[in-house]
């Protein structure tokens, strides 16, 4: 179970927006409220839950990898490794061990904060890291920042991303300039990529589907209230991932497409593989709309 007194949750603001976090709960954001608009985020409660059920509510951080390893395994430098399950069907990995553990806060103001998780190998994931997330905000605009570093003494593959779920969108639709479009388990059970036209725009994301993109600089949509949101892509986190209920949206931008694992060795799925000492990190931009 996962816990986090009131006591320890953390709040930055400007006019415009305002952010609460858990640090204890997954490095988990709880909310994200504008001015005008009001919860951006479907806002989480609770945060007390238990680790293998997470609520689908607020945001919290992809480390090492994010989206499902069926069967919970797959091999690295010619060995197969097997993880422990942590999905609903009880035989799959899905989004990573970091969401679900205690992070610490190591730099905090008015209008921002830092998070860092030190992960030391056990069986949800074979590797040391040093995981961090910093939010700032600007103006109508949020900056995540996340970097993952090899802590350990072994090459380790990895990647991040951050995982949202904004209020709903009434149809659906968003716009993004993506150029490419993936099915993450294609003929050979291995991810796929199809350039996509750009001139299309965007995509209506239909109830209970899930879309994945790569190459893109920009992803626009409208949820809530009216309200307009932007996220503006940084090259390490090049893939974007979008998934749809009938009570929010996720926009989950990362560094790599899902089933990149099962990939290895192969760079072209986005997957670094990071030898001691080594990082990663990339920054993402969230802007609201004025208009």
């Amino acid at each position: 179970m996962l816990s986090d007194p009131a006591s320890e949750r953390h709040t930055i603001s400007n006019h415009f927006l305002e952010a609460t976090f858990q640090p204890l709960a997954g490095g988990r954001m709880l909310r994200l409220r504008h001015a005008d608009h009001g919860d951006l985020l479907v806002p989480l409660q609770d945060a007390s839950f238990d680790r293998g059920v997470w609520p689908k509510a607020g945001a919290f951080p992809l480390f090492p990898f994010h989206n499902r390893v069926r069967d919970s395994r797959f091999r690295h430098e010619s060995r197969l490794i097997r993880l422990k399950p942590n999905s609903a069907n009880g035989a799959d990995v899905i989004h990573g061990p970091a969401h679900r553990r205690r992070w610490r806060i190591t730099e905090k103001g008015p209008d921002f904060v830092e998070m860092v998780l030190d992960y030391h190998a056990d069986q949800e994931w074979p590797f040391d890291f040093t995981a961090a997330q910093r939010f700032e905000l600007d103006g109508n605009s949020l900056s995540i920042g996340l970097s993952l570093t090899n802590s350990g003494h072994a090459t380790m593959p990895g990647g991040l991303g951050w995982h949202p779920y904004f209020k709903p969108s009434r149809d659906g639709l968003v716009l993004t300039d993506a150029r490419s479009q993936w099915n993450p388990s294609g003929p050979s059970g291995l991810p796929e990529r199809r350039p996509r036209d750009i001139g299309a725009g965007g995509n209506s994301i239909a109830i209970d589907s899930t879309e994945h993109f790569s190459d893109w600089t920009k992803a626009t949509a409208c949820i809530g209230d009216g309200a307009g949101i932007t996220f503006y892509s940084h090259p390490h986190l090049s893939h974007l991932v979008l998934h749809r209920k009938a009570d929010y949206l996720c926009m989950e931008p990362a560094s790599h497409v899902s089933g990149a694992l099962a990939a290895l060795p192969e760079a072209k799925f986005g997957l670094c593989l990071l030898v001691p000492g080594a990082s990663l990190s990339g920054t993402v931009r969230l802007s609201v709309d004025q208009g």
